[in-house]
């Protein structure tokens, strides 16, 4: 297993100009196009492969093929983005891009699978953003389309996906404007059965009544039951030969950090079926809030009532007088839904894609071996802190993060935000998984090639001097995971 850790402080990503191209002709670069200033992103994406030690036999040379040794010619690779959501009113651009991965980090790293795919593989990159998300602005702020652009010319075979199956947009008042449902013949349904890690949750206390916001509750009660867990995963996922990771560097209010192994929720055509909390307060046995809270109880009851029922005409209304509740309550320091240390439903959920990713075949079914490689690559040029993942603040972490294990890359990434990562039970979890187990790494700390040089986990230090500043319901000790 292999960890490799680029940092420099001060760096900023690249316009758009010069579709991200490197500013120096390496040996291995297949392109004619260089960029007429300097480009910094791509050169540590490029030396944290050769740092990695990656075909170091022909490093500097023209054959150079780092990915060669995850990737086989010919192969259909994934390349799963952080693209959650298009910049929103009143968003900097800054912060913006500590939320979804930049296009200057795909291109570089599209360009060395490129090499190792040859002329016959498939390359694809996307996500299943957000429900209300408008792909194309996403495409366009990233500076993904500029990178597409510039595959289309070089007759390069890339392509952008969206892997929603179910989009409805909605205005700043929370009234739905726009509503498509996709063909659903493109997800695949896995179910778990008994073997997800929701399960723990049936084992004594109250029934769980799983939730996940702004969607049906009926439909995500159907997915879940004490014997079934069913998730619907899309199959240009599941057909390809590797997934390759590339999330960015920030915290999440559900699970503490959002980095890869959050990032398996992208993986979902249908978000439905998603268990991001358990309805209600602590102390009736959910881990929506902490303690109780009538309040809460009723605006919780209010939210299911509405998206039970039809999303146009005078449901809208509801949808309004919604939206403007749970903002209120968060302006009174409330706890978003599900948004804190003590939620033990997202971090359940997100590992049990994990597993998927790594062990379902093209049709959805569960094998005992894993049925395509996984790679990871961490956008940290410029992290996200606080509210996240939706409303981090920007940070200038200035660093990047490669790993053939996507848990190991978690976890050396958390020791770069400053963070425990045995107090992050989504991080922490992963690597105590007996079935269908997403790492080969231990609990025990891991070699890390850094800026040249060889150090362990232990003596990594936050790229800020100071840890990252998580959401307002995890500053507090982080519950124990049952």
């Amino acid at each position: 297993m292999k960890v490799s850790v680029v940092s420099r402080p001060g760096v900023n990503y690249p316009s758009a100009d010069d579709y991200f191209s490197p500013h120096e002709r390496y040996p291995e670069y297949a392109h004619d196009h260089v960029a007429r200033s300097e480009n910094p992103v791509y050169e540590m994406v490029r030396q944290t492969f050769a740092q990695a030690g990656l075909d170091e036999e022909h490093y500097g040379q023209g054959n150079w093929n780092p990915l060669g040794e995850f990737i086989d010619a010919g192969n259909s690779v994934f390349v799963l983005c952080n693209f959650v959501c298009h910049r929103r009113v009143g968003e900097s651009n800054e912060d913006f891009q500590s939320k979804c991965t930049h296009a200057s980090v795909i291109r570089a790293i599209l360009d060395y699978v490129l090499i190792a795919v040859g002329g016959g593989g498939k390359v694809t990159f996307g996500n299943a953003a957000l429900q209300g998300c408008q792909w194309e602005r996403v495409l366009q702020e990233t500076g993904s389309s500029a990178l597409l652009q510039f595959y289309s010319r070089a007759g390069a075979p890339v392509q952008a996906r969206d892997l929603r199956l179910f989009v409805v947009e909605s205005d700043l008042m929370g009234r739905s404007v726009r509503k498509e449902v996709r063909d659903s013949s493109h997800a695949a349904e896995v179910d778990l059965e008994s073997d997800s890690l929701l399960r723990a949750h049936y084992d004594g206390g109250p029934e769980p009544h799983y939730r996940v916001l702004d969607y049906d509750p009926r439909r995500t009660e159907r997915c879940h039951s004490r014997e079934s867990h069913r998730y619907l995963v899309h199959k240009a996922v599941l057909e390809s030969d590797v997934v390759l990771s590339v999330p960015k560097l920030k915290t999440h209010q559900k699970v503490g950090v959002t980095l890869g192994l959050k990032g398996f929720v992208g993986t979902v055509g249908h978000k439905d079926c998603l268990a991001h909390h358990r309805l209600g307060g602590a102390r009736t046995g959910g881990d929506e809030y902490p303690g109780g809270n009538i309040i809460r109880h009723l605006a919780s009851r209010l939210h299911d009532w509405v998206y039970s029922r039809d999303s146009s005409g005078a449901s809208n209304t509801w949808r309004v007088l919604d939206r403007s509740l749970r903002r209120a309550i968060g302006r009174m320091g409330g706890i978003p839904s599900g948004g804190w240390s003590g939620n033990d439903t997202a971090w359940r959920m997100s590992l049990d894609l994990g597993r998927i990713v790594h062990n379902a075949d093209a049709e959805g079914l569960m094998r005992e071996s894993p049925q395509r490689r996984h790679l990871c690559f961490i956008d940290g040029i410029r992290g996200g802190e606080g509210e996240g993942p939706l409303s981090p603040k920007a940070v200038d972490s200035g660093v990047v993060v490669f790993s053939d294990d996507v848990a190991l890359a978690d976890r050396v990434a958390c020791r770069l935000m400053g963070l425990d990562p045995s107090s992050i039970p989504l991080v922490h979890q992963a690597f105590r998984l007996d079935k269908w187990p997403i790492t080969r790494a231990g609990l025990s700390p891991h070699p890390v090639a850094m800026n040249g040089e060889r150090i362990t986990e232990a003596e990594i230090l936050p790229v800020l001097s100071r840890p990252f500043l998580m959401p307002r319901g995890w500053r507090q000790p982080a519950k124990p995971s049952r």
